[in-house]
């Protein structure tokens, strides 16, 4: 049995269109996200918006927002722009279910005056009945950064996350990412049409230099995150990041020793003397970290790292995969934390048994940052970083400054440098560089 819906119901959602989030179960949504969507969809100009993470941005204002738009302009093509294919298309997917709920579904009836139905309906694109004009392109399209976007016209684009972590830790991740929105505003959207861009800053130099000036919503404006909730999550992240993701501001990075890592590749063919290490953890707001490092024929270092939050008993199958992977043949633990149970544990699995790998535990007695600022700063401009390294990984070691904590990756990194003898220093503490 239908929902009959009056023409004041319509007009209520016309004002808050927030509320077709409450129909489809988005009920965290609030007249807050009511203003964030007309100020994006009701409009003639490209405009850009910012959210902390974690704000609703996505499900407000493309969600929701896309079936409110198309509510008044039901011809309309609209591209959803993501850093990935896969990534926009899950988006179109969730609008299309959104449209087909049982509460929204007779709304949109309401309004168009008839019944409808996706004419097309297939992996990032929706095409709706009730559209009276003939194109190419259908009424919502799922667009990635990492696709083929020549040739595609558009009334109206929405890059909703189009920049990532990625874009943090890569100078060239930067660029590309600026290359493709100034592609997509100035080739795929109409002339009469209109860009928006919506998400979250990560970097001051990123492709939000190059957009509108975005209305910017951090953490202390929209009353999401509570006071506990806020320090959870600012123990797990750097202070670097927390500042740009949830307060939306770039503190001073001029101390940063870890910039601009070298991205390639990992070189089977040509690694050797491989070994690795891993920074373990057990409860608390402490992270794994694994480290897989060899040496290269130029005379330049290869790596690769991850990082993982919980404990580490959990995460040994991965570990036992990547040092196979990887052909590590020697594998480092420290032994403070545990007495050892780690190292031991790892040092009786049958597959690294069989290859050969050899279990190597240690006692830690050096400055955390002073090893870090030493073998880490020494291998940094040294190290080829494969592709495939993970990216909250390298956000932790180029995020790195003493005393602040995660610091779980770079130490790693550091470990490994001087377990490993990727050093070309034997004993930095003799050296007379630490000034500690």
């Amino acid at each position: 049995m239908g929902i009959n819906y009056t023409w004041e119901h319509v007009q209520k959602i016309r004002e808050k269109p927030h509320l077709i989030g409450h129909l489809v179960g988005k009920d965290l949504l609030t007249d807050m996200h009511s203003d964030w969507i007309r100020y994006i969809w009701d409009t003639t100009e490209s405009r850009a918006l910012q959210g902390h993470r974690g704000s609703y941005k996505s499900t407000a204002i493309i969600e929701c927002g896309v079936p409110w738009y198309l509510m008044w302009n039901p011809s309309h093509r609209i591209a959803i722009v993501r850093k990935t294919y896969t990534a926009a298309a899950e988006v179109v997917r969730s609008i299309a279910n959104h449209m087909e709920h049982p509460l929204l579904r007779p709304l949109l009836e309401k309004v168009w005056g008839t019944k409808w139905k996706f004419t097309t309906r297939r992996e990032g694109k929706i095409n709706l009945s009730v559209k009276t004009t003939a194109t190419p392109q259908v009424s919502i399209e799922a667009l990635g950064l990492d696709t083929n976007i020549v040739g595609k016209h558009y009334d109206r684009a929405v890059l909703d996350d189009f920049i990532d972590i990625n874009d943090r830790i890569s100078e060239a991740e930067r660029e590309k990412t600026k290359l493709l929105v100034q592609e997509i505003s100035s080739n795929i959207v109409d002339r009469t049409g209109t860009t928006s861009y919506i998400g979250t800053p990560w970097e001051r130099r990123d492709a939000w230099t190059i957009v509108p000036p975005a209305i910017r919503y951090p953490i202390n404006k929209t009353g999401l995150i509570t006071n506990l909730q806020a320090a959870e999550i600012k123990s797990r992240t750097t202070p670097i990041l927390f500042a740009a993701n949830y307060d939306l501001r770039f503190d001073s990075e001029a101390d940063l020793i870890f910039i601009n890592p070298r991205m390639g590749t990992w070189h089977f063919d040509d690694v050797s003397e491989v070994s690795a290490h891993l920074d373990a953890a057990y409860k608390g707001k402490d992270f794994n970290a694994l480290t897989i490092m060899g040496k290269l024929p130029n005379g330049k270092l290869n790596a690769i790292g991850w990082i993982y939050p919980g404990t580490v008993k959990d995460w040994f199958p991965f570990i036992t995969q990547q040092l196979l992977r990887y052909g590590a043949k020697k594998f480092y633990c420290e032994t403070n934390s545990d007495k050892g149970y780690t190292a031991d544990i790892l040092g009786r699995v049958p597959e690294l048994r069989k290859e050969g790998i050899w279990m190597e535990d240690y006692h830690e007695s050096t400055n955390k940052d002073a090893k870090i600022q030493s073998y880490a700063y020494e291998a940094w401009p040294l190290i080829e970083w494969s592709k495939d390294t993970d990216p909250a990984y390298l956000e932790q070691v180029c995020d790195y400054r003493p005393k602040n904590e995660p610091d779980d990756a770079p130490d790693s990194l550091a470990s490994l440098v001087r377990e490993g003898c990727f050093s070309s220093v034997t004993d930095w503490a003799k050296s007379g560089i630490w000034a500690w």
